[in-house]
């Protein structure tokens, strides 16, 4: 079957929102949110099971203080998280419910993988969500989790890339979406690079691809294109098909192949 027919077919999708987009230009980008809640709800009323993963805690905790650059003492993250975390998941309770879908908050860290009853637990109630049709908004627990602000390199969950696989795995995702503020992945960074290229499939994470991958952030957020890579790469490995699309792109555009985009998957 054709990739494409492959993911128009994709019964269970993810949705992944990252800091660089829900956050853009420093500031919490309701407006961009709301239109977006708005085509998810399109797309879940088409009869698709959807999950949402969002980033942005600690970013829109950042905006309630006015601050411009991200803080380096862990407490500060946290407390920030804590801050922003009920006013993210308003935003998303408030405009869902426009359109008759409720909303569940699904907080997690790395040790809920590692422990084979947590991960049943999660089954159960995220299933169970799914089957009476409310969508699970997902994040890292932050307040409890210090392993994101404490890694030496992005964080364990790598600005939720990380968290998209490991949920995807868990929950046999067939289609995981992960927005961020480029149009996929580039031979080199876009932004430095006027003459990089869009790399519109990959079927095999290799060395090369890797290296084309930027490690650049935003200043905001904690990922960038490499996580994504890596993410893609856990997931193709099973069987499911990963697109990295621009989230300022209509997200059924995205889906369909209209706007640019990269697709991950393994034949």
């Amino acid at each position: 079957m054709p990739v494409q027919s492959k993911i128009s077919s994709s019964r269970r999708i993810i949705i992944k929102i990252g800091t660089a987009i829900i956050t853009q230009n420093k500031i919490l980008n309701e407006k961009w949110l709301r239109e977006k809640i708005k085509e998810i709800a399109h797309l879940k009323n088409t009869g698709k099971e959807i999950l949402v993963i969002s980033s942005g805690a600690v970013g829109t905790g950042m905006l309630l203080e006015g601050l411009t650059s991200r803080p380096k003492e862990i407490l500060k993250l946290q407390m920030l998280s804590g801050k922003g975390q009920p006013m993210l998941m308003n935003i998303y309770r408030e405009n869902f419910a426009k359109h008759e879908i409720q909303t569940a908050q699904v907080l997690l860290t790395h040790h809920n993988f590692s422990n084979a009853e947590e991960v049943r637990t999660f089954r159960d109630v995220v299933n169970g969500y799914l089957k009476e049709g409310t969508i699970p908004i997902i994040n890292e627990n932050d307040i409890i989790s210090k392993d994101e602000f404490t890694s030496p390199k992005t964080g364990y969950f790598s600005d939720n890339d990380e968290l998209s696989a490991m949920v995807a795995l868990s929950l046999d995702v067939d289609l995981l979406v992960i927005l961020t503020d480029v149009d996929g992945l580039f031979t080199s960074d876009p932004r430095k690079n006027p003459e990089a290229k869009l790399v519109p499939v990959v079927r095999n994470v290799t060395d090369e691809i890797i290296r084309m991958a930027s490690k650049d952030t935003n200043g905001m957020g904690l990922g960038g294109m490499l996580s994504k890579v890596m993410a893609a790469k856990k997931v193709s490995e099973k069987g499911t098909i990963t697109i990295v699309g621009n989230g300022l792109k209509k997200l059924d555009d995205i889906i369909s192949g209209k706007s640019g985009r990269t697709i991950f998957y393994s034949e």
